[in-house]
């Protein structure tokens, strides 16, 4: 039987925010807070979906009767990033989380970017107590942040990005601003993640194969590059030998018959994109890329909406992201959509790069580009499903 019934809190300060990827602790004491302390029980409720409605009606994770290491400490330690991160990222209805599918005519449809969770405990005999509400994502800590495991400290500069012509681009964000009684895990009103559209002042043109690559930032949100260099696509194939074998070796007419064949190839497409020159700025944007455990690559065909389109209806059920759950569905073309690419191909990929040299005005003067490298998630000839 649960320990109490969790009493929701509003989740306001950067200090409810935890990134799962890195270690998250917690330290229980007693009312005194000292070293007479024992024992504690802790039960951890992790839920998605909308805070108070979607409460689960038993804990998730239950740390029974755990005791302090030494006899002078006037705490208990836990930690439990592995099973937060596990909630957040766990397969199930064929998905895996987070979720980013492109939209040609708005902000993309995104699901899955984290969970909240809340701890009731007990030391001791004393009575229960709960340590409030949490939100956590597939962010991470850097090394410098060592402290508990909240999103507490640093923040990195804003980047100078740069926007193509015809692509649609949005922001998101950790939403401080939900109360516990409608706030839901996922973007849109009263969402913990705030996503809005994004207007570019400036747009440039990318010069031969148009594409945007999205991933998962830091902070376990999703986030958009694009490039402006070079794009080069190849597909690695590789094949296994077998020999023939026949019952009558003697009247096999070795002109016509192959004694040697290959078996199914199994070919991966792999993407190099150079990013364009780069401000100096962009180098944390790039870093962050090449950290990301989730990324996709949208190519762009040459159709854009226009004005003949207007009023239509788009149904991209083609367009998904490990489940038509989140596909793109009944979007209707409107003015502010003309000129817009108006279709695209969206492709799963993990990255191939191993190492970010990083490089400044001082070192490398104008020339501050990078060449990102790709590989798709399936095969090309898709023997995987």
């Amino acid at each position: 039987m649960p320990l109490a019934i969790p009493t929701l809190t509003n989740i306001s300060t950067k200090a409810q925010i935890f990134l799962a990827q890195s270690p998250i602790h917690f330290n229980f004491k007693n009312l005194a807070g000292s070293s007479a302390i024992q024992q504690v029980t802790v039960e951890v409720y992790i839920w998605r979906g909308f805070q108070t409605a979607d409460l689960p009606t038993t804990p998730n994770l239950v740390f029974n009767n755990v005791k302090k290491i030494s006899p002078s400490d006037d705490y208990i330690a836990l930690e439990f990033h592995n099973e937060i991160k596990a909630f957040i990222t766990s397969s199930n209805l064929n998905k895996n989380n987070p979720q980013w599918a492109y939209n040609t005519t708005g902000v993309p449809t995104t699901a899955g970017e984290g969970v909240y969770f809340h701890i009731v405990y007990k030391v001791d005999a004393e009575a229960v107590k709960q340590s409030g509400t949490y939100f956590a994502t597939t962010g991470y800590r850097y090394s410098f942040e060592q402290r508990g495991g909240a999103y507490t400290g640093y923040e990195d500069v804003e980047t100078v990005r740069k926007y193509a012509n015809a692509i649609n681009y949005d922001k998101s964000t950790i939403n401080l601003t939900t109360v516990a009684a409608t706030s839901k895990s996922g973007t849109g009103t009263n969402g913990m993640i705030n996503q809005v559209a994004i207007t570019p002042g400036t747009r440039l043109t990318q010069t031969g194969v148009t594409c945007l690559v999205a991933y998962v930032n830091r902070l376990g949100l999703w986030d958009t590059f694009t490039p402006f260099g070079k794009f080069i696509e190849s597909i690695e194939t590789k094949r296994d030998e077998f020999s023939s074998s026949f019952r009558d070796p003697l009247n096999v007419n070795s002109q016509i018959q192959h004694l040697k064949q290959n078996g199914a190839p199994k070919g991966v497409r792999k993407f190099q994109i150079n990013t364009g020159l780069l401000d100096e700025k962009n180098n944390y944007q790039v870093r962050e890329m090449l950290q990301s455990p989730k990324l996709y690559l949208v190519v762009f065909g040459d159709d854009v909406y226009q004005a003949l389109q207007t009023g239509i209806t788009v149904d991209s059920t083609s367009v998904t992201v490990d489940n038509t759950s989140i596909t793109v569905d009944s979007d209707t073309v409107t003015a502010e959509n003309l000129g817009f690419y108006s279709k695209f191909t969206q492709i799963p990929v993990k990255n191939s790069t191993t190492n970010f040299l990083k490089k400044t005005r001082l070192n490398d003067k104008s020339s501050i580009s990078y060449q990102l490298e790709f590989e798709e998630t399936n095969n090309f000839i898709n023997d995987i499903l």
